[in-house]
């Protein structure tokens, strides 16, 4: 569904909610760059030089009303399982184990550079094309980059009520799985660190040829 608004006989259709492409743009601006004209275009989609052609009691009547009928759809903290989007259903990744190597290279590295700046492409690594589905059990297409970043700018038109609730998971989701993953590999680390002391240890009161026959497996356990 959309409204309309027409600016000098020329008919503009709004769509009614808020999209992903429409809040990345307004994080762009600080209070005093977004001027009303702005706001508007950014909204409506509808040139700055045209929406200056209406009076300011009607520009103030619309931003109000197209605000408000974007803004409701915002307001819920749901976190979407799935959603339809462009003739396909998307599935929300819950189990980090589950996304290769290139996954988290990408997640980790796109969190880095800036959240707000790559919410599109966080979403897009979350969400997920869904292959098969049994009740609310359902696979996901395996992770791949090109598909991402093709996802990725679908999803600057995709409805932003499917990723509000969802950021903080995507944030607290992600830095929860790495902490646990960096804790362990720390306890590996400190491991290995105390074998090593004690080869060398063992080195210096051991005869030769004991120490030729300690297990390989002492000195780099598995990890």
């Amino acid at each position: 569904m959309s409204m309309n608004l027409t600016i000098d006989g020329v008919k503009y259709p709004i769509s009614e909610e808020i999209t992903l492409g429409e809040y990345m743009t307004l994080q762009k601006y600080n209070k005093e760059e977004l001027t009303t004209p702005k706001l508007m275009e950014i909204l409506t989609k509808i040139p700055e030089k045209e929406i200056r052609k209406i009076d300011d009691n009607r520009s103030l009547y619309i931003i109000n009303k197209v605000m408000k009928q974007k803004m409701q759809s915002t307001e819920s903290k749901k976190v979407y399982a799935t959603f339809d989007f462009k003739g396909k259903t998307y599935g929300l990744e819950t189990d980090l184990t589950k996304l290769n190597f290139g996954g988290w290279v990408d997640l980790e590295t796109f969190i880095s550079m800036g959240y707000r700046d790559n919410i599109d492409k966080v979403a897009a690594i979350y969400y997920r094309p869904i292959q098969t589905q049994l009740g609310k059990t359902y696979v996901l297409e395996p992770y791949d980059t090109e598909e991402m970043l093709k996802r990725a700018e679908e999803f600057q038109e995709l409805p932003f009520k499917y990723i509000v609730g969802a950021s903080s998971f995507f944030l607290q989701f992600t830095k929860t799985y790495i902490d646990d993953t960096k804790r362990i590999l720390t306890r590996r680390t400190k491991k290995m660190q105390r074998r090593i002391k004690a080869v060398e240890y063992m080195k210096k009161v051991l005869p030769n040829w004991l120490i030729g026959r300690l297990p390989p497996d002492f000195i780099r356990p598995n990890l």
